[in-house]
């Protein structure tokens, strides 16, 4: 059963199934949902099972079909049966499996604190507790690689700014002296005032973070990222402001928030997008996102949804620090699915080689090629 699935699946990626095979497998991706972790055991023997029935070529069923953009180039490997191409060799021409670069590690915890006097901190480097005392607040690093200020009474205190940054290949987390915990992605930066102003909490953000609000009804906080301005009292939310990515989009998970560009101003509730176009800088709002998704990348996951391949290699780029450029006419094929970030390289473009990405390497750089 396992093997005739893994077989109709490849056949399907292929481009090679009849017209009643590739109903059937879109049927079943469409009827399974994306799993936050690996299937364990009992989940895999679940969906041998309920796969193979679906699977089964004489179901005189008849199914809806999805556009082929949007499920040809489909990962795969991390829904439902995506642990049966995980062994499987591929036959593209790629030349990575001979390359250096497979013993690429994922990122891990780095960054860097650069104090109000100028002087830089290497927090994957400095050793845990007390970093830096500045005008009555201690900057503590924790044990588990976390940042955080502990705020002493000192009614004489001078308001100083602090900037936490992160590499390509790094991630940190820091509580800011109002509680307020932020997640930084990679090759992001931070900039904040230690104490913050009686009036307001305003921080400025480049990059991608998330962020949980300590509640403060007399100070909102606000955070400049590129053209706009987020403002909540206390809320739960992410923002992706990478100066390449087509679109500035602030996702809402919690409470409220007021997202301001321009002349222009949008409300968020739980559960909706906000996207301000690089070019146009057209503020709109997405109210058909899967919120979660947007969070991903904090929960150790590359989530597609609908992507196309440079957007996911946007991604790869930053969290493997690796250049991407991209040769011949690129596929417009769109991808779904997930990839633990705690994969190494070599494992995430096995997963990508299946759906017939190629790649050549030279050093850090790597070279996607189109038809």
């Amino acid at each position: 059963m396992e093997n005739n699935a893994a077989k109709l699946l490849k056949k399907y990626l292929s481009g090679q199934c009849t017209p009643e095979e590739k109903a059937l497998v879109e049927d079943w991706y469409l009827q399974l949902p994306f799993q936050r972790k690996s299937p364990n055991a009992e989940q895999i023997a679940a969906s041998h099972e309920e796969i193979g029935g679906r699977l089964n070529l004489h179901q005189t069923k008849t199914f809806s079909y999805l556009r082929p953009t949007l499920v040809a180039a489909s990962l795969l490997v991390c829904v439902g049966l995506g642990f049966v191409f995980l062994n499987q060799k591929s036959k593209t021409s790629s030349t990575f499996a001979k390359t250096e670069l497979k013993d690429v590690l994922p990122g891990s915890n780095k960054a860097t604190l650069t104090l109000a006097d100028g002087s830089v901190v290497d927090l994957d480097h400095a050793v845990n507790g007390e970093l830096a005392k500045q005008n009555g607040i201690v900057i503590r690093k924790t044990e588990n690689g976390q940042l955080e200020y502990v705020v002493q009474d000192n009614p004489n205190a001078v308001s100083g700014t602090n900037t936490i940054a992160t590499p390509r290949g790094g991630q940190y987390k820091v509580r800011l002296p109002d509680g307020t915990m932020v997640w930084l992605n990679a090759a992001s930066s931070l900039k904040y005032p230690y104490p913050f102003d009686k009036n307001e909490r305003l921080v400025e953000l480049r990059g991608e973070a998330y962020f949980e609000v300590a509640k403060d009804h007399h100070r909102p906080f606000r955070v400049n990222a590129i053209h706009q301005t987020v403002e909540v009292l206390g809320t739960h939310f992410n923002i992706n402001a990478y100066i390449d990515e087509p679109a500035l989009k602030t996702t809402l998970l919690e409470g409220s928030v007021k997202v301001k560009a321009g002349n222009s101003q949008v409300f968020l509730r739980p559960g909706e997008q906000s996207k301000l176009n690089a070019i146009n800088e057209q503020l709109v709002i997405d109210k058909n996102i899967d919120a979660e998704q947007s969070i991903a990348w904090k929960n150790e996951v590359f989530a597609f949804n609908n992507e196309d391949i440079k957007s996911v290699m946007r991604q790869i780029s930053r969290w493997y620090d690796i250049d991407v450029i991209y040769r011949g006419k690129i596929t417009t094929e769109k991808y779904f699915g997930e990839i633990p970030r705690n994969t190494n390289l070599s494992e995430v473009f096995k997963i990508l080689e299946l759906n017939h990405v190629q790649v050549e390497i030279s050093g850090k750089t790597l070279t996607i090629i189109g038809n």
